[in-house]
């Protein structure tokens, strides 16, 4: 079977990163520093622990709202309530994955004192009219960039007042767990600063076994080991779905919050260091090349993100009438279709937003494998197996 996807990181970077914890007190603190860029970075745990951090140093008052994507992972809502914010949802277009300008600036209200916009799918959404408004009404913008890292093929708008970079286990140039936020606003850049500096260190141990789980992975995304272990939890009456959901689950547990306020430990910035500096942006040309051998015959119609011309093809979705009839069929012909490839939820519409025939929905995706290895004949048979499954 062909796995869903795999882990970007070599198996060599793996195990240099369990040689940091077992030696951490013998190199040098890591500090990151862009080749090309003066502006104030910093690394934290994860966006999660980023976005926390910037909220608490915005210090915003109880009941200011902050316009969001209306999908995005459940901690990301939870930290806007836990600061005691409000979460006004502006929907997707699927084809464009972009907001509507004039959607934002309806939904503006005398609460309201920051945006939140969420690059999805890899999806990359032109910020220059968001950029705008937010100037026009002294809105912070923020970018979530976590599904769109593309090195210097990417670098947020730069008028924008932070942007958040994931590396944690599923995403694009992982180091397991970490995160690169940008803060373009020198006072705030300061404030944030002074208190990462305040959070306890992560313990080495809990990245170790990070490290040893993602090692575990990688042997696992092995296509004869997957299908093994496919057919075993299958026979076994397991959810397959959700195994592999707790095996990348960044923060797993009932109170993740408590969870995102620590510091990564040295090893952990000493990869994420070495996974930057490294970093080379090929990759994405054989993204592209899958999804166009893929998607090549299929409709427009079912293709999310088919529009949008920035995309760095982070994941493939398309929308099925009925997934989970498109997903087995996959399944049985070798191709491990899946509608949970991450943990992303959609808050319900505002009241100020009407309902868009176009927008976004999850609850029709299918993610198909991101597999770069596939050969060209599979490709093709991946694309007809989809083809007979549409009305």
């Amino acid at each position: 079977m062909i796995p869903r996807g795999k882990l970007d990181i070599p198996f060599s970077n793996i195990l240099m990163g369990i040689r940091y914890c077992f030696s951490a007190g013998l190199f040098p603190d890591p500090i990151h520093k862009s080749p090309v860029e003066k502006t104030p970075k910093l690394i934290t745990l994860s966006v999660r622990t980023g976005f926390d951090l910037v909220l608490k140093a915005l210090n915003f008052p109880p009941g200011t709202e902050i316009l969001v994507t209306d999908i995005n992972i459940p901690d990301m809502f939870n930290i806007i309530s836990a600061h005691q914010l409000i979460a006004v949802p502006l929907s997707l277009n699927k084809y464009s994955l972009q907001i509507n300008p004039e959607e934002i600036e309806a939904a503006i209200g005398p609460a309201t004192k920051a945006i939140l916009i969420t690059h999805l799918f890899g999806g990359i959404t032109p910020l220059n009219q968001i950029q705008e408004i937010a100037n026009k009404h002294q809105l912070i913008l923020l970018e979530d960039c976590a599904q769109a890292f593309r090195g210097n093929g990417y670098k947020g708008h730069p008028k924008s007042d932070v942007l958040m970079y994931s590396f944690g286990m599923i995403k694009t140039n992982t180091a397991i767990t970490g995160a690169v936020i940008q803060i373009n606003d020198h006072e705030l850049y300061s404030r944030v600063n002074t208190l990462n500096n305040q959070l306890p260190i992560q313990k080495v141990s809990i990245y170790l076994k990070k490290l040893i789980k993602a090692m575990l992975i990688s042997l696992l995304s092995r296509r004869i080991c997957y299908t093994f272990f496919y057919k075993i939890m299958s026979t076994g009456g397991k959810d397959f779905d959700q195994l592999l959901s707790s095996f990348t689950r960044g923060f797993p547990g009932n109170d993740p919050l408590k969870k995102i306020r620590y510091r990564p430990c040295k090893p952990n910035q000493l990869l994420l260091e070495k996974r930057l500096n490294g970093f080379k942006e090929v990759q994405f040309s054989s993204r592209q090349k899958l999804f166009r051998d893929v998607l090549a015959d299929l409709p427009k119609e079912i293709q999310i993100g088919c529009s949008n011309l920035l995309n760095t093809n982070w994941v493939i979705p398309i929308e099925c009438r009925y997934p989970e009839e498109m997903i087995r069929h996959l399944r049985a012909n070798g191709y491990d279709a899946t509608a949970k490839a991450s943990s992303l939820v959609r808050l319900p519409n505002s009241v100020r937003i009407q309902e868009n025939p176009d927008q976004l929905s999850l609850t029709s995706l299918v993610y198909l494998p991101m597999d770069t290895s596939m050969s060209s004949r599979e490709r093709t048979e991946l694309g007809r197996l989809i083809r007979e499954k549409l009305p």
